[in-house]
């Protein structure tokens, strides 16, 4: 039997280089607080996460589009302006704190913000979101909405759904925060866009839920020559493989 000559040593590693560029499947990670559910909710309850809103994330500055069912009240537009609000009880009347939120209806509320192609032309590498929601009472401090990511040219596909209901007194309120990030780093790379479409909650027969601020966290996409580098020798090395056979 004629013998194989084996691959030089330098072409294997690459070979192995190449082969682990391949991805790992992803999952996300959730980490979700509340202050709170409390009966009835205070000043410290609903202001307790106040300070996290970001007013420099990818989201900030950007028009949003809604589809679906309208928001029930306040400015959709306050998803991503950069100020949490006031409480709703104790300090500023109810008009007040209802303007400066955003109360999404039962379901159907959806909400989609196109972020561009970044300075690199290849759209944005997404590692986390945030979402605060606080209210008094009612349950309105309950969270639940599906996220969609557009790969730059492509279409929406859907990345995680967020469940986070700590309020089943639809009388109980204070604040709540989830971040979601994912297991191997990034949500998301080369996207261009990203939707929230907002389900049912827990709540009165009022419905829905008043979230204060949803964050975006990530930089511009760059391009890797390096990586396709490595495949393009990892692919050489295998032509040599079956050549040397």
């Amino acid at each position: 039997m004629k013998n194989k000559k084996k691959l030089p040593k330098h072409l294997t590693a690459i070979a192995a280089l190449a082969l682990a560029a391949t991805p790992a499947n992803a999952a996300a990670v959730f980490a979700e607080v509340t202050s709170g559910p409390n009966n009835p909710s205070t000043t410290t309850d609903e202001l307790a996460y106040a300070g996290d809103v970001s007013s420099t994330d990818l989201l900030h500055g950007i028009n949003g589009t809604t589809s679906g069912t309208a928001f029930k009240g306040g400015d959709a537009a306050n998803l991503n302006d950069g100020a949490h609000g006031s409480n709703d009880s104790n300090v500023a009347p109810f008009s007040n704190a209802l303007g400066e939120s955003a109360w999404t209806a039962d379901s159907g509320s959806s909400r989609e913000f196109v972020i561009g192609t970044g300075v690199n032309a290849k759209g944005y590498d997404i590692s986390g979101i945030q979402s605060i929601a606080a209210w008094s009472d009612a349950g309105f401090i309950n969270q639940k909405y599906d996220i969609y990511l557009r790969s730059l040219g492509g279409s929406f596909g859907l990345y995680a759904t967020v469940d986070y209901q700590p309020a089943n007194d639809t009388d109980e309120g204070g604040a709540t925060k989830v971040n979601v990030t994912d297991d191997i780093g990034l949500l998301g790379s080369g996207i261009d866009a990203i939707r929230f479409d907002f389900l049912d909650t827990v709540s009165n027969n009022f419905g829905g839920a008043v979230y204060r601020e949803i964050d975006v966290f990530g930089v511009a996409t760059v391009p890797e020559p390096s990586s396709a580098a490595l495949l393009g020798l990892g692919g050489l090395a295998l032509t040599l493989r079956r050549r040397r056979g």
